[in-house]
């Protein structure tokens, strides 16, 4: 028996399923990169399908106009932000629970730096994306974020800052690392996105905005 037909006996392996739920999330996952990468006027649809092996029509079948296809990218890539970062627990302690969306925050930009890449290209100017984006899924963080450092303040606890301008404050520097990693590989001389280094950004994170915090934060 040749080795051709002793192969001819296994089984095929088992082909991934791509029915419509999955062309679905594969093109917003796609999307998410591509508009990453582009923006939205750079990106292409043509090119958001083939990165998945698909085709246009199948695009067009999900999504409308490449519009609808950018909004549904950004919701779905927040809703993986709202699930990373996680529930905040009632009565929990307020400066453990901030180190915390530190931590989940800086892993989360390590992991998925389109976010930011996304981010930085609405942000130059204003638009109908712009606003759309900023009222349906950052002013209410931002908000939120606002909040719980006035909380942190009242209690001693955290950096002169102010509340108003948290928000910069802590996605810049939770982000950039991520955003330019090319400059970060030379620079630091090691992968920014490995455990070692995110532990020491998160480290250096909470050390610089909570200076009154006493007690260790729980990992």
């Amino acid at each position: 028996m040749t080795q051709a037909e002793v192969g001819s006996d296994r089984p095929a392996p088992p082909r991934t399923r791509r029915d419509r739920d999955n062309i679905r999330e594969l093109l917003l996952e796609s999307a998410i990169i591509e508009f990453g990468e582009k923006g939205f006027e750079g990106a292409s649809t043509r090119s958001i399908a083939e990165r998945v092996d698909a085709h246009q029509p199948q695009i067009n079948y999900h999504f409308a106009t490449k519009a609808e296809l950018w909004r549904a990218a950004v919701d779905h890539l927040f809703a993986q932000l709202s699930k990373a970062l996680g529930d905040l627990e009632p009565g929990a302690d307020v400066a453990e629970t901030f180190a915390n969306v530190v931590r989940r925050l800086v892993e989360f930009s390590a992991a998925r730096p389109q976010l930011h890449q996304i981010m930085t290209h609405e942000s130059g100017s204003p638009s109908e994306r712009l606003t759309w984006l900023t009222d349906t899924h950052v002013r209410p963080r931002y908000l939120e974020l606002r909040t719980i450092w006035t909380q942190l303040q009242d209690a001693g606890i955290a950096a002169p800052i102010d509340p108003s301008l948290i928000h910069y404050v802590l996605i810049g520097a939770a982000s950039l690392p991520y955003l330019n990693i090319a400059e970060a590989r030379l620079l630091l001389e090691a992968d920014p996105a490995s455990a070692a280094v995110i532990d020491r950004h998160v480290d250096g994170l909470i050390a610089t905005l909570l200076p009154g915090r006493t007690d260790p934060i729980r990992k």
